[in-house]
């Protein structure tokens, strides 16, 4: 078939974006489309009309299936799809994939999420995640590494013979969020662009924690080097992004962290490359596109599962 013929719609339905891919031969991306309609903007019972809405134009004459992926998968979502254990490849992510008999849009499937038991705290899961690092994986031809995704839930998963056999989860960008805007350090920041001084001070500051408690001492510090005039007030959002990511790589860096691929946008990206640099980790970008990659190679399988 070739690859201008559209052989999949694959969707990355978060919790706060509907992302969807028209998809030719070997993963080519022909069209895409974005509605900030994520899983927490759409009541339950309306995620058909959601997608339908969005991907409408691409339904004419002989349509492609459709496969989803994300927290549309969730307890939360359309319909939940159980998670898979650890280790989880394709095959054993694709053969618990869900189907939806939609009327207006025929059979659907809908990518389960991961769940990870080895951690000492407790379980650990990830939905959507394991559909970008599957797409990372056909990117390189690698069946090993270490991938980290950055984002409001930070992830960082081990994959050994193209499978996800551990992964951590740090709420990195949430911390970060809340405590920019809902504390008493919020009213000494000012807003600002970029300011690699501030994000560097940050990140050496996590450098320098001895124990884990010592993290709070040093979030506190982002008032008191703002009222001593030690960092001007538009450095002190980058002083805490810095602290927050730094303090989140050497933890996850114990897993044998030194070398890692960075799934993620291109800003946080460049962001956690830098921190790599200054902490002693060797990260690079993964390419674009992992997702679409990801639904391909998923697809795929779950083709040939039913064959």
């Amino acid at each position: 078939m070739s690859k201008d013929s559209p052989t999949l719609i694959a969707v990355d339905w978060g919790t706060t974006s509907l992302r969807a891919y028209l998809l030719g031969g070997r993963g080519v991306i022909l069209d895409r489309l974005e509605a900030a309609r994520g899983v927490q903007n759409v009541d339950k019972g309306d995620h058909e009309a959601a997608l339908a809405g969005l991907i409408g134009a691409w339904r004419q004459g002989e349509a492609p299936p459709i496969l989803l992926s994300g927290m549309v998968g969730s307890r939360q979502g359309w319909v939940e799809a159980p998670y898979v254990r650890t280790p989880a490849g394709l095959g054993e992510t694709a053969a618990a994939i869900v189907t939806i008999d939609s009327k207006t849009l025929g059979a659907i499937g809908v990518v389960p999420g991961v769940l990870t038991e080895g951690a000492a705290l407790g379980p650990d899961v990830m939905r959507g995640e394991e559909t970008q690092i599957f797409g990372a994986l056909a990117a390189s031809g690698r069946a090993d590494g270490l991938f980290v995704l950055p984002g409001t839930h930070s992830k960082w998963a081990r994959v050994e013979k193209g499978r996800i056999v551990r992964f951590a989860t740090y709420m990195t960008g949430e911390a970060f969020a809340a405590l920019r805007e809902h504390t008493i350090l919020a009213r000494l920041m000012a807003a600002g662009g970029e300011d690699p001084a501030g994000f560097a001070a940050g990140v050496a500051a996590a450098k320098a924690l001895s124990a884990p408690g010592e993290l709070l001492h040093a979030i506190f510090m982002t008032r008191t080097l703002g009222l001593f005039d030690r960092l001007a007030p538009a450095q002190l959002p980058e002083y805490l992004s810095g602290l927050l990511i730094g303090a989140e790589m050497l933890a996850a860096a114990k897993d044998g962290g030194e070398a890692a691929t960075v799934i993620g946008s291109p800003a946080l990206t460049r962001r956690y490359c830098e921190a790599g640099q200054s902490l002693g980790l060797r990260l690079d970008a993964a390419p674009d596109g992992c997702v679409a990659l990801g639904q391909q190679a998923l697809f795929a399988a779950w083709r040939g599962s039913a064959d």
